[in-house]
């Protein structure tokens, strides 16, 4: 099974944003650091916080977070959530206009149904967390340019 690139920056995004729990990120931001390209970043956003993986808030203050503890985010359900397509072969697809003639005897399919109930049964067992212990690592990967301090408001005294 190969998993498309929605998945691989899925995965990049989750891993980044737990590892900087109290940064702010922007889809600029985010494509540099995942070395992604801005309007796929910006798909797998829309879709990352459409399903609450990740939170915005607006405002200079704003940005791009993690909505829940790394811990709570299963890699398995990420993974069905990002991925549209999980036909190993093109008779997973029940394609009607190009029936395999083998169809009613096959025992391939089942077969590749079964690994694929184990592929995913595997990373159901997985969670972010588990997949950032290594997260002083993944930092440095990245490099000191993305990890930006947000500094509170100065006060402004009248006179």
């Amino acid at each position: 099974m190969k998993l498309t690139g929605m998945t691989d920056v899925a995965v990049r995004i989750l891993m980044l944003m737990a590892v900087n729990r109290n940064d702010k990120w922007t889809i600029d931001r985010l494509s540099e650091a995942t070395n992604s390209g801005r309007p796929q970043v910006a798909k797998v956003v829309q879709i990352l916080n459409r399903k609450g993986y990740i939170k915005s808030r607006r405002g200079r203050l704003g940005g791009l977070m993690l909505a829940h503890a790394p811990a709570s985010i299963n890699i398995g359900k990420l993974i069905r959530n990002v991925e549209d397509n999980f036909a190993l072969v093109e008779c997973f697809a029940c394609n009607p206009a190009k029936p395999c003639p083998l169809s009613g005897v096959c025992r391939f399919k089942g077969k590749l149904k079964h690994a694929l109930g184990s592929f995913m049964e595997e990373l159901d067992s997985v969670n972010l967390n588990q997949i950032i212990e290594n997260a002083d690592e993944i930092r440095d990967c990245v490099g000191t340019g993305f990890e930006r301090k947000i500094e509170p408001p100065t006060e402004i005294n009248a006179i």
